[in-house]
């Protein structure tokens, strides 16, 4: 009988170190992905700061090696040579300016990818005088080798742009 006691004690105890391990991972994948959306959040201040300096070859180098910009009425601009170009050809616009601000950003429960989602503001001096444009955009994150990189950047217009 007291074996029987015994066993159950172990039992009883070893459910209960499962239990509060499972609670503690949970808890844990929870803080991780809090901590992969602020490094995301992070890395997007950086983005607009490098954006605000013109600085397009520090731009390209947020994306992955085969990373994509997918801008409305252009070709698809892939890999860090023609995403610093597509950069530049952007930031060399007189009156260039550009913010964004993530509405929602979702990491995968590996902690390998992300999605960030928002809303952006594009502004450059057109023949007609200044033109803002707002719209929507997706990118797609991509952790490697714990850097949070840049795999797909798309975004398109709400409307016509506005004089």
């Amino acid at each position: 009988m007291l074996n029987a006691k015994a066993l159950m004690v172990a039992g009883l105890t070893g459910l209960l170190v499962a239990c509060s391990v499972n609670d503690g991972s949970g808890k844990s994948a929870a803080d991780s992905a809090a901590a992969h959306e602020q490094s995301i959040r992070k890395i997007n201040e950086q983005w607009l700061a490098l954006i605000r300096d013109h600085n397009a070859a520090a731009v390209s180098n947020l994306y992955t090696a085969d990373g994509a910009m997918m801008a409305p009425g252009v070709p698809i601009a892939q890999g860090q040579p023609a995403l610093e170009k597509a950069w530049s050809g952007l930031m060399q616009m007189p009156g260039f300016g550009l913010t964004f601000e993530a509405d929602q950003i979702v990491v995968a429960s590996g902690g390998d990818m992300a999605l960030d989602r928002g809303v952006y503001q594009f502004s450059v001096d057109g023949p007609n005088g200044p033109t803002t444009d707002i719209g929507k955009y997706v990118v797609v994150w991509r952790n490697v080798d714990g850097q949070w990189k840049v795999a797909a950047d798309i975004f398109n217009s709400d409307g016509a742009a506005s004089n």
